[in-house]
């Protein structure tokens, strides 16, 4: 059972361009940006309330967004974009639904995140020699968490362009097609 589940993850990372495009992310650069903008709010704040109020609505909204890019195009066209590269790396197809994919995992893995920061949020008398290391884990915590959240909708904007660049590659098909298969 692990087997399969480490295997499609490796093969979801493998296509997303793994930790190179991950640092290379101009989405993940701005959530950093944003996470240094709103640093007011998640350090001081219960910032889980507002992963937990937008991130349902927003993964169902992309699940159903990855059923619709799915079926999109005809059968020549997806023929096309899952061709074999010749080479070890990912075809068009499976780099696309990797970005959605990668979307998708980002939004689930801030969902839990707030939720186990939101079940963490109860008093504790901590000695008084700990609470400033409490403190300092508290905030660091936070920040990890609201950067995840940051990233999972700045992803939204990597998925959407990944749906116009398939759009634009389809009207070329369509152009390029001949005349008698329109």
């Amino acid at each position: 059972m692990y087997a399969g589940v480490r295997s499609i993850f490796s093969r979801y990372w493998r296509s997303y361009g793994g930790l190179r495009a991950l640092v290379r992310s101009p989405y993940l650069h701005l959530a950093f940006v944003l996470l240094l903008v709103t640093s007011h709010f998640w350090s001081m704040e219960k910032w889980w309330e507002q992963p937990l109020s937008i991130l349902p609505n927003l993964l169902g909204f992309s699940l159903g967004g990855l059923a619709m890019f799915m079926s999109f195009g005809d059968e020549r066209f997806r023929s096309i974009l899952t061709e074999d590269t010749a080479t070890d790396q990912p075809s068009s197809y499976m780099e696309l639904c990797s970005t959605f994919v990668h979307f998708i995992v980002l939004q689930l893995g801030a969902l839990m995140f707030a939720l186990v920061a939101k079940s963490l949020d109860f008093h504790f008398p901590w000695p008084a020699e700990y609470r400033a290391i409490v403190s300092v884990f508290t905030v660091v915590f936070s920040g990890m968490g609201y950067l995840l959240f940051l990233y999972s909708v700045s992803a939204m904007l990597a998925a959407t362009m990944s749906v116009f660049r398939i759009c634009s590659w389809y009207e070329l098909h369509q152009k390029n097609k001949p005349s008698h298969d329109n």
